[in-house]
């Protein structure tokens, strides 16, 4: 779940170009932005830009739009077949004028005839970047062998599953150096099950920072705390906290950050500072908020919410033609 936009400000290229390093490329719907019913198009103002939405009836993303400014945006589409991602096209516009070198296709082909995988090739507008990516799946689907390839060579990155004390760990190696480990864990919380998912990465194998995220029962971030090494001390230590509080409606209601001192973890020269939302709702049933109120700094994100007219029930069209 998104806590809020401000800190979220062109999500979605950030959030493909973080899993397309780790794992099998997404697809986003409604919940991803807190939205619910059957919403057509969402346009996100706030002082840090604009931002637009568009869903299907189904509630797949189709398109997002991010404009820096009036002349300078970037779009990307988002075509399916069978429900199934095929297509993502990247555009990027400087001066209202379509920039052929930095836009980008993806296009997306998936191998069931023997163990699953999905291949990804990756196209410049103008011919000149080409690059392809194969996901290859072992036991109960999971990702276990990246291969990506250009022009400069080959790169394999294997994934090694291992369990300890009920904790899963699942170790990302790119050409047998440890990249990135990924630890889960579940236990009993004071409403559910809580999960926490601590996220290392190394370079030439050494630690570098971490991030440990924990969902309530219902899956919304309730804690992440981020972490930096200290080479002195051989270990992590935290350099931010914040911890999330959600109301009756699941907004975010409130977030509390702590600070470390030059990411040393030391609680006495922690700076703490406390985020409350206010919402104004649209009336629709049901309904999203339209203004977040942002205190004590008194800041506002203001949401323009389109809806689908009702129609009878109907199978989704394919975004691509047959």
């Amino acid at each position: 779940m998104i806590p809020n936009y401000a800190s979220k400000f062109a999500l979605i290229t950030t959030l493909f170009s973080l899993l397309a390093q780790a794992q099998v490329p997404e697809t986003f719907t409604r919940a991803d932005f807190s939205l619910v019913g059957p919403v057509k198009s969402c346009v996100v103002k706030a002082n840090y830009g604009e931002e637009t939405f568009e869903f299907d009836r189904v509630g797949k993303l189709i398109k997002s739009e991010t404009r820096y400014s009036d002349t300078d945006y970037d779009i990307t589409y988002y075509r399916y077949r069978d429900s199934l991602l095929k297509e993502r096209r990247d555009e990027v516009y400087r001066d209202r004028v379509f920039d052929e070198q930095t836009s980008i296709a993806h296009f997306y082909q998936r191998d069931t005839t023997g163990p699953p995988r999905l291949m990804e090739r990756i196209v410049s507008y103008d011919r000149t970047f080409q690059e392809q990516v194969v996901y290859y799946f072992g036991d109960a689907g999971r990702l276990s062998r990246i291969v990506r390839s250009d022009a400069e060579g080959v790169d394999e990155t294997t994934v090694e599953y291992t369990v300890f004390k009920e904790e899963e760990t699942a170790s990302y190696y790119q050409n047998g150096d440890l990249k990135k480990s990924v630890r889960t864990s579940r236990r009993q919380g004071p409403a559910g099950v809580q999960t926490t998912e601590l996220t290392k990465e190394f370079v030439q194998g050494e630690p570098v920072k971490a991030v440990e995220r924990t969902m309530d029962a219902g899956n919304r971030l309730i804690r992440e705390v981020t972490f930096a090494f200290d080479r002195d001390k051989g270990s992590f230590v935290p350099s931010r906290t914040i911890d999330f509080t959600y109301n009756p409606q699941n907004f975010t209601e409130s977030e509390t950050i702590v600070t470390h001192s030059a990411n040393k973890g030391d609680a006495a020269t922690a700076k703490k500072e406390t985020r409350n939302f206010v919402y104004q709702m649209d009336g629709h049933k049901p309904g999203n908020w339209i203004r977040q109120i942002i205190t004590p700094q008194n800041t506002m994100v203001v949401r323009q919410i389109e809806y689908y007219q009702p129609q009878p029930e109907k199978a989704a069209k394919d975004s691509l033609p047959d």
